[in-house]
C-alpha cells in the first residue's frame, strides 16, 4: 500500500487524550502569566499519572511541536508547525516513486541510513524513505558526526538506479534541498561541496550518501538528507552554534516540515528519473 506506514511510536496511547493534552497546553498559553501548565494539574485534569501526561507531550514534541519542561513549574507550548506525520505529508504528495513505496517512519534511532541500508539489502522496493523524529548517532562524511537537532527533518531514500552514480545522486539532493528551501520559504541557499548546504554562511543541510555492489554491479543506493528545520538556538550545542543555522532562525518563524519534505522529495524525484532516462516510475 503507498504510504504504508511503520512507526516504533506508542501508538497505544488514545489519540483523544493527546489532543486533551495539547488542549490544556494550548489555553495555558492563551491565558494569563507565562503559560506554564504544571504536570500535578494536568494529571488531575485528565486522570493520568505524570508519567502517563509526560509519554503524550514526547508524543507532542515528536509531531512537530514544541513544548518546554521545566522542574516545579510544568509544561508550555512555544511553537507549533502544523501536523508532521505520513498522512500529512502524502496529502498533496506529487510524485510518481518517492515516499509511493512502504515508508519507515520511527519516532528515533541511531540513524536513517543504517535502517535504510538494512532495508535496502533486506530488498526493500526503490522510492522507500526511512523518516526518524531523532537520531542520537546522526553520521556525516568521513564518520563525522551529524547534531540531530529536535524539530528537524532527518531521513533516507532507498533507490536502486541504472544510470546515476552516488556522487550525483548527493549533488542533486543537494540542489532539491536548496530548491525547496528557495519556494516553501523564500531565502537563497548555497551549496557547498561535496555534501553541505548553506544559510548565510550556516550549515543547514548535510547529504550522506552510501552504495552497496552485487556481483560487481551497483545494487542500491540510499541518500541521507538531514535540514535543521524549527531549531532554536539554544537547541545547539555550544561549540557548534556559530556554526549552524536553521530555518526557524533565519526566518522567525515555524516551517512546515511535511511541506518541506513534500517538495524536497518531488525535486529530488524529477532530477532522478530524468537522469534515469525514465517518465514516471
Amino acid at each position: 500500500m503507498p504510504g504504508h506506514l511503520v512507526q516504533n511510536s506508542d501508538e497505544g496511547a488514545p489519540r483523544v487524550t493527546r489532543d486533551r493534552v495539547l488542549e490544556l497546553l494550548r489555553e495555558a498559553s492563551a491565558g494569563k502569566g507565562e503559560g506554564w501548565c504544571s504536570g500535578e494539574d494536568m494529571s488531575r485534569k485528565l486522570g493520568l499519572s505524570r508519567a502517563a501526561v509526560g509519554k503524550h507531550v514526547k508524543a507532542l514534541r515528536a509531531q512537530g511541536f514544541l513544548i518546554e519542561a521545566v522542574p516545579r513549574r510544568g509544561y508550555r507550548l512555544l511553537m507549533e508547525e502544523g501536523e508532521f506525520s505520513v498522512s500529512s505529508v502524502m496529502s498533496g504528495l506529487r510524485t510518481h516513486l518517492l515516499g509511493r513505496k512502504p515508508w519507515v517512519w520511527l519516532e528515533e534511532t541511531d540513524t536513517t541510513n543504517n535502517v535504510a541500508v538494512r532495508a535496502a539489502l533486506d530488498g526493500a522496493e526503490e522510492g522507500c524513505v526511512v523518516l526518524a523524529g531523532r537520531q542520537s548517532s546522526g553520521r556525516g562524511r568521513r564518520g563525522r558526526a551529524w547534531f540531530s537537532a529536535p524539530r528537524s527533518l532527518a531521513f533516507t531514500v532507498v533507490l536502486r538506479p541504472s544510470r546515476t552514480t552516488a556522487q550525483e545522486l548527493t549533488h542533486m539532493a543537494l540542489r532539491a534541498v536548496s530548491g525547496a528551501i528557495r519556494e516553501v520559504c523564500g531565502l537563497e541557499c548555497e551549496i557547498k561541496e561535496p555534501n553541505d548546504v548553506l544559510l548565510r554562511g550556516t550549515k543547514i543541510c548535510g547529504v550522506l550518501t552510501e552504495s552497496g555492489l552485487r556481483a560487481e554491479e551497483l545494487d542500491w543506493v540510499v541518500v541521507g538528507i538531514g535540514v535543521n528545520v524549527n531549531v532554536r538556538e539554544e537547541d545547539f550545542s555550544p561549540d557548534i552554534r556559530e556554526r549552524a543555522g536553521s530555518l526557524f532562525l533565519a526566518t522567525g518563524r515555524p516551517v512546515s516540515r511535511a511541506e518541506l519534505l513534500r517538495r524536497i522529495l518531488e525535486l529530488f524525484e524529477e532530477s532522478y528519473l530524468a537522469a534515469e532516462g525514465r517518465q514516471e516510475a
